[in-house]
């Protein structure tokens, strides 16, 4: 089995909710910061060598250091986790890098397993991640989530913060229950072969493309939709996506935090 590390990319300025990761109420609610539940849920990861937070904030490192996690220090210019993950990435001598969201605390080690399987299987994908079915027409019109269609073979095509695909012959937006029916056919019933998707942030990579993937040209689609995976795609490499049961839901605003205390309250 190929030598796989873990990084999570953390920083402590996030736009909506600054220092998100290491709130006290966290600790004092559900036994454990933000970070650390991530942390220790990767842990459980049974084919991942290593685990690294990487941040370029001292009170994030000093907080890892003593819950007894294993933290590494990054410059301050990186724009993104990426990039964060590729410098750390670039002085270890392993051969994927796994991608993890600092702020995902469902985030189960089994996931992170299945990702290192379906990368050692994989002869052309550069970068394996995962998507679940799509069940809600909220979560389907949601530019916060990102959707992805793919090809028969689980190649991503592209992903997007629009309603894709385009559903011609219904109008989604006008008719929420016609659109549940569209969802509910295409995901349990008419069409067994095809499913709407939604995209889930965490990326296992070879190392050399994650090294490489910083150099390559930005596309005006990648400025446009904010994703940055679709450099990948416009450089003409390919991304495997991995339908997962399993949900990982982001801690982005207050409302997101308030419900992460209730759902992990000790």
């Amino acid at each position: 089995m190929p030598k796989t590390v873990a990084i999570i990319p953390a920083r402590y300025a996030s736009t909506r909710l600054p220092g998100k990761l290491i709130k006290n109420e966290a600790r004092e609610h559900t036994g454990k910061y933000l970070i650390e539940h991530v942390y220790k849920k990767v842990m459980e990861a049974k084919n991942v060598h290593k685990v690294i937070i990487a941040t370029d904030d001292e009170r994030i490192a000093e907080v890892v250091k003593n819950f007894g996690g294993c933290v590494m220090m990054t410059s301050m210019n990186h724009t993104s986790g990426t990039d964060r993950a590729a410098e750390i990435a670039s002085g270890l001598n392993v051969d994927f890098v796994v991608n993890v969201q600092g702020d995902e605390p469902d985030i189960k080690g089994s996931m992170i397993d299945d990702l290192i399987d379906a990368m050692y299987a994989e002869q052309e994908a550069v970068a394996c991640t995962f998507a679940n079915k799509i069940r809600k027409v909220e979560e389907f019109i949601d530019p916060n989530a990102v959707k992805v269609v793919v090809d028969k073979n689980s190649y991503a095509m592209y992903f997007s913060r629009a309603s894709i695909p385009f559903i011609r012959d219904r109008n989604i937006h006008a008719n929420f229950s016609t659109a549940k029916k569209t969802l509910d056919e295409d995901n349990t019933g008419n069409n067994t072969s095809f499913h709407f998707l939604k995209h889930l942030g965490i990326y296992i990579y070879r190392k050399d493309f994650l090294l490489s993937f910083s150099s390559l040209p930005v596309p005006k689609v990648e400025e446009l939709e904010k994703l940055e995976q679709l450099r990948v795609l416009s450089n003409g490499y390919k991304i495997k996506v991995v339908v997962t049961p399993y949900t990982c839901e982001g801690v982005d605003t207050p409302e997101d935090f308030e419900r992460f205390l209730e759902k992990y309250r000790i």
